[in-house]
């Protein structure tokens, strides 16, 4: 496990990011925010003077934690969307010589050299979410959004990574969207500042799952 790339699968665009399985030891993060990960979560540390004004941690040459990382105030547990995006990046890393894991490989560098169209709609949505208008307030004056591919991205949808493919959300509607759990009605949109593929929504709509 490598807390660069937990950094960039979950897209939590920090400057510093490190991993520690049982939480309680790591270099110093130097760069902010810098998250720590440990096997079951994450916390994020917006600035230098929250890092090093924390109560709870030890710093000197390195840091220490007593209790772990998920002692601490502040700490989030992977949710169940972020579990399977880790997963389903490892499961298919121990898969070798096949095109499931060439396709999959290729797939998440396309995700990763797109991430100015997710900086883009996060900042032209000001981290609102376009389906109940919500923006969710974290630690230091900041705000936290998603990005949701309308027609997902690989086999067996094949969307594109384009704008008119995107929907900015809050992370309780995107896992709605990801299931195709709820439609998408482009009249109810909070904001609408970016043109949205009409096909996108359309195919969308027709994978609802029916209970």
């Amino acid at each position: 496990m490598n807390g660069n790339l937990l950094n960039k699968l979950l897209q939590l665009e920090c400057e510093h990011a490190l991993y520690r399985e049982d939480g309680k030891w790591y270099h110093n993060l130097n760069a902010f925010p810098g998250v720590l990960f440990d096997k079951s979560g994450y916390i994020i540390f917006q600035s230098k003077n929250e890092y090093f004004n924390h109560p709870e941690l030890q710093i000197k040459k390195d840091l220490h934690i007593k209790d772990g990382i998920d002692s601490l105030f502040g700490y989030n547990y992977f949710t169940k969307y972020q579990k399977k995006i880790i997963d389903g990046f490892f499961r298919n890393e121990l898969k070798e010589n096949t095109e499931e894991t060439i396709r999959v490989k290729r797939e998440l560098n396309l995700i990763l050299r797109k991430q100015s169209l997710v900086d883009k709609m996060k900042k032209m949505y000001d981290n609102t979410c376009q389906i109940c208008g919500i923006k969710i307030n974290i630690p230091v004056n900041s705000t936290y959004s998603e990005v949701h591919h309308i027609i997902p991205l690989g086999k067996p949808h094949n969307g594109k990574d384009k704008l008119e493919n995107l929907i900015c959300v809050c992370p309780n509607h995107h896992i709605q969207l990801d299931y195709f759990s709820i439609s998408i009605e482009l009249d109810s949109l909070k904001q609408l500042k970016h043109k949205i593929s009409i096909d996108s929504i359309i195919y969308h709509n027709s994978k609802i799952r029916r209970t």
